[in-house]
């Protein structure tokens, strides 16, 4: 008893710190992401009550401010490809920096513009920046398919497949698996990893979304009922019954993570390697465009 005790006590602090490790590590994004959310809508909402003017005071600083952070994204790929620049710190922190720019600027250019069309050389500049801001998002999900956590390293199949080892062996000395289970296991990771064209991959996401789920709910299932078979075979209390439930779902739940990284792992490195080669042309664009705006808008 006291051994069970010691599983129960070590699987609920470990969940703990991993609760506590998340929102540790995600607590900023989120609440930057709600208040710059938050400060559009206000923005767009009270466009029209608004008194900044793209042309002079506030509005014509937040234009210069917001175009000027655009035009600082291009240090993160020097950073990473310049060798005169390999000292200059961290790559991890130009990454951060990357990534607040590419918010920050296009909502102050937004502010700019007052969430309104202008003359054809500035909506030419407006979407260009859009376009841009939304392939970086779309660059920065993918960045996080492939990579051990937002600034990790990145992440290789052997990594994956020695992590899901470890996973799937924690979940073994952890719960008594009958064979039934540990075969709905197998036969789900067998799908999961067996190898696909990228293409046909990535028209597949959806049935191979779905199919996950559809499995892991069914382990998840099939992982209660067994417990509380051992539960009343072992006289268990209801709260060890709970407690031996929710650590098998920690577990399980730790290698389903794993798996499904290993799973998407090539597609999403191909996809993120076509994003680079899409996402420099399109900066290319908006500096352009940008730098045609403020030369007509000064000329003109």
């Amino acid at each position: 008893m006291d051994a069970v005790n010691n599983n129960f006590d070590e699987a609920q602090n470990q969940t703990l710190s991993a609760r506590t490790s998340f929102w540790a590590g995600h607590l900023w994004t989120i609440s930057f992401s709600v208040f710059i959310t938050v400060l559009l809508i206000g923005g767009f909402l009270g466009r029209d009550e608004s008194y900044l003017s793209p042309t002079d005071g506030m509005g014509y600083a937040l234009g210069i401010i917001g175009g000027s952070l655009m035009l600082l994204l291009m240090f993160y790929p020097l950073r990473k490809s310049w060798r005169v620049m390999q000292g200059w710190g961290p790559i991890k922190y130009w990454f951060q920096l990357h990534m607040l720019f590419g918010v920050l600027g296009p909502v102050l250019i937004l502010f700019h513009s007052n969430f309104s069309l202008g003359s054809t050389n500035s909506n030419l500049a407006l979407f260009s920046m859009l376009i841009v801001a939304g392939s970086g998002l779309i660059g920065r999900y993918l960045y996080a398919k492939i990579h051990f956590g937002l600034y990790g390293q990145k992440a290789t199949l052997k990594d994956l497949r020695k992590d899901i080892k470890i996973t799937r062996g924690n979940l073994g000395s952890h719960i008594s698996l009958s064979p039934r289970i540990v075969k709905l296991i197998k036969h789900h990771e067998k799908f999961m990893i067996s190898k696909r064209n990228p293409f046909m991959h990535f028209i597949l996401l959806p049935y191979i979304y779905l199919t996950s789920k559809l499995a892991r709910l069914n382990i998840y299932r099939a992982l209660t009922n067994d417990l509380k078979k051992q539960a009343n075979k072992n006289n268990w209390e209801k709260d060890m019954l709970g407690d031996f439930v929710r650590e098998g779902k920690m577990y399980l739940r730790d290698y389903f993570i794993c798996l499904t990284k290993i799973s998407h792992l090539t597609l999403y490195a191909r996809l993120f390697s076509l994003w680079h080669v899409l996402h420099l042309p399109l900066f290319v664009m908006l500096v352009i465009t940008g730098i045609i705006h403020v030369l007509a808008v000064h000329m003109y």
